[in-house]
C-alpha cells in the first residue's frame, strides 16, 4: 500500500466512524423519547478500481438503517390518551400545516411507534413530536376526544380497534375505530424528525388492520436504545476514530518527509 492509499483511506475510515458516532450520539439523546429507534451504522470495505491491484483496499463505505423491527418495552403511564402498540404496525399520523387555531393538514402521511399523544386545545390527539393521531388512511380530520369538565377518565382499545372512553361521571363514549399501518419492508421507511417514518418504493405501501398487534391504553412503547449498549459502542467507535487519525496523521508525515528530501 502506498503512502497516498494509507492517507486515503485513512481519511475515508475517519469520516466513516465519525457518521457512527453522530448515529450513537443521536440515539443516547434518545434513550428516554417514547417510541424512539435506534440508528444502526453498517460498514463494507470498497475496492479500488486498479487494473495492476483489482483487490487493493479502496477504504470504507458506510449506510445506516433504522432499528424499526425492534419493539420497545410497553410502560404504563398516568395519561388515558398515550397509546402503545405491542406486535407491528404504526400510528397514522400527519403534521399541521396550519396554525393552532385553525389546524390543516395537507402534508403527506406519516407512521410513527411514538405514543405518547394527549389532547391539545381542540380535543386533537398529539404526541410529543407535534404529530397528529388520525383513525385511518381516509380519515379527513385527527381523532377526537373531549376536553375542559368532559376530560376522558379513560381510554380503552378493543382487538378489533374500536376507541371507547370514559369520561368522569363514568358514562361511556364511542370516539371511532382504530386502524394501524403496516409494511412489508418497513426497515427501508424514510425517517423524519420525532419518530415519524413516510413510504417510499423500497417500502412498499401500507396495509392497514391490526392483524395481530394490541394497542393499549394509559401506555407507551419505551425506546428501543439501551444507554449501556450505546456507551460500549461509543468507546470502540471512539477508539477506531483515534486509529485512523494516527494512520492519518503519520503518513502525512512520511509524505512530507520524502518531500523534503527531493526539496
Amino acid at each position: 500500500m502506498s503512502l497516498y492509499d494509507a492517507l486515503s483511506n485513512s481519511i475515508s475510515g475517519a469520516s466513516a466512524q465519525s457518521l457512527a458516532l453522530n448515529n450513537i450520539s443521536g440515539n443516547i439523546a434518545n434513550t428516554q423519547t417514547a417510541g424512539f429507534k435506534t440508528t444502526e451504522t453498517s460498514f463494507a470495505d470498497m475496492l479500488a478500481q486498479s487494473a495492476k491491484a483489482p483487490q487493493q483496499a479502496g477504504g470504507v463505505a458506510t449506510s445506516t438503517r433504522n432499528s424499526l423491527n425492534i419493539q420497545g418495552t410497553v410502560q404504563s403511564t398516568s395519561v388515558p390518551t398515550n397509546l402503545a402498540i405491542s406486535g407491528n404496525g404504526y400510528f397514522i399520523v400527519r403534521e399541521n400545516t396550519g396554525t393552532d387555531q385553525s389546524p390543516t393538514f395537507s402534508g403527506e402521511t406519516g407512521y410513527t411507534r411514538r405514543g405518547d399523544f394527549s389532547a391539545d386545545a381542540n380535543g386533537y390527539l398529539v404526541n410529543g413530536a407535534g404529530y397528529y393521531l388520525f383513525a385511518g388512511p381516509s380519515a379527513t380530520a385527527p381523532v377526537t376526544v373531549p376536553t375542559g369538565a368532559n376530560t376522558l377518565a379513560s381510554l380503552a382499545v378493543s382487538p378489533a380497534g374500536t376507541l371507547t372512553g370514559t369520561k368522569a361521571d363514568g358514562s361511556a363514549l364511542p370516539l371511532g375505530t382504530l386502524t394501524l399501518a403496516q409494511f412489508g419492508q418497513q426497515d427501508n421507511l424514510t425517517g423524519l424528525d420525532g419518530g415519524t417514518y413516510v413510504a417510499n418504493g423500497q417500502s412498499g405501501t401500507p396495509s392497514y388492520g391490526l392483524n395481530g398487534a394490541t394497542v393499549t391504553a394509559s401506555a407507551v412503547e419505551q425506546s428501543n436504545a439501551s444507554i449501556t449498549d450505546q456507551f460500549s459502542k461509543m468507546i470502540e467507535t471512539q477508539q477506531a476514530y483515534t486509529a485512523n487519525t494516527k494512520v492519518m496523521s503519520t503518513a502525512d508525515q512520511m509524505l512530507q518527509d520524502a518531500i523534503a528530501m527531493y526539496a
